[in-house]
């Protein structure tokens, strides 16, 4: 199997909503709700270069699902003859009780594996599900995200890196897209 899953515990927390930077050069500038608005996907930077990362957005913000995402970025990497993509997807529970319980993260993580399987995708890239503490100042509360971590292996041309790169985005918006939203009250409306 070339395809690696893997979930790490990160040691940062993370305020929701964020501000931006306010520098032009800047990958990201501040959180965006998208949630019930997925046609404002196209409005974030990290956008601009990934069609896939796009569709993700719109996917995973679509008023069906129990997510909404918190940030994301691509960047392609390499020298002559070794290529590679890396970049992240960030998202939440849009729902306070879940959002708060670090098991239906892992619980998530485990759902995600068996997809992976049960799809037989077997590219060569790494997915890293970096579970942090996340701060909902507009709610208030504290809880969680997940930051999925996309990195391709090295390849000796950037369209085989980018390839890859777009497949696994989008396997993991189709994942979460398999989701429906449960009848709780959610942190953002959509």
């Amino acid at each position: 199997m070339q395809t690696n899953i893997i979930l790490s515990l990160a040691d940062r927390t993370i305020s929701i909503p964020y501000p931006g930077t306010g520098r032009k050069d800047a990958p990201h500038d501040g959180f965006r709700m998208l949630k019930g608005r997925p046609e404002e996907a196209e409005a974030v930077p990290a956008t601009r270069d990934s069609a896939a990362l796009k569709n993700a957005l719109v996917k995973i913000n679509a008023g069906t699902t129990p997510f909404f995402t918190v940030a994301c970025r691509m960047s392609c990497n390499g020298q002559p003859g070794n290529y590679w993509v890396r970049g992240y997807l960030e998202f939440s529970f849009n729902y306070t009780d879940i959002a708060k319980d670090s098991p239906n993260y892992f619980l998530l993580f485990e759902q995600f594996n068996r997809y992976v399987r049960e799809a037989t995708f077997d590219l060569p890239v790494d997915f890293n599900f970096e579970l942090s503490n996340a701060r909902f100042t507009n709610v208030p509360f504290d809880g969680h995200t997940a930051c999925t971590w996309i990195t391709t292996s090295e390849f000796p041309a950037m369209d085989a890196a980018l390839m890859v790169w777009n497949q696994s985005v989008g396997l993991l918006a189709d994942f979460l897209g398999t989701f429906e939203k449960p009848p709780l009250p959610a942190i953002y409306e959509g």
